[in-house]
């Protein structure tokens, strides 16, 4: 006859990776895929992004500078709501 006795598993706390510069590049390259893809002009993907046209002109037009923790974040957003809309939407 078999027993039963309960098991504690307690969880750890969620502590999440950071997202590395590499990552970031990636992140800001695929942002600017779906800008284009979404019709979003320069002045306004700066104005998204938060950064200063001219940076983001650069960044584009070359290598993609220091992104700090809230540009890392708003990248993340950005690749969120594509995903949201890809699963909503299944037409490209």
């Amino acid at each position: 006859m078999s027993v039963l006795s309960q098991i504690i598993v307690a969880s750890k706390p969620f502590s999440p990776a950071p997202i590395t510069a590499e990552e970031a590049g990636a992140m800001f390259r695929t942002a600017l895929n779906l800008f284009r893809l979404w019709g979003v002009t320069d002045d306004q993907a700066a104005i998204i992004l938060d950064l200063p046209r001219r940076t983001f002109a650069r960044w584009k037009a070359s290598e993609v500078g220091r992104i700090g923790r809230d540009g890392k974040a708003k990248l993340s957003n950005i690749l969120g709501i594509h995903k949201a809309l890809r699963i909503i939407f299944k037409e490209p």
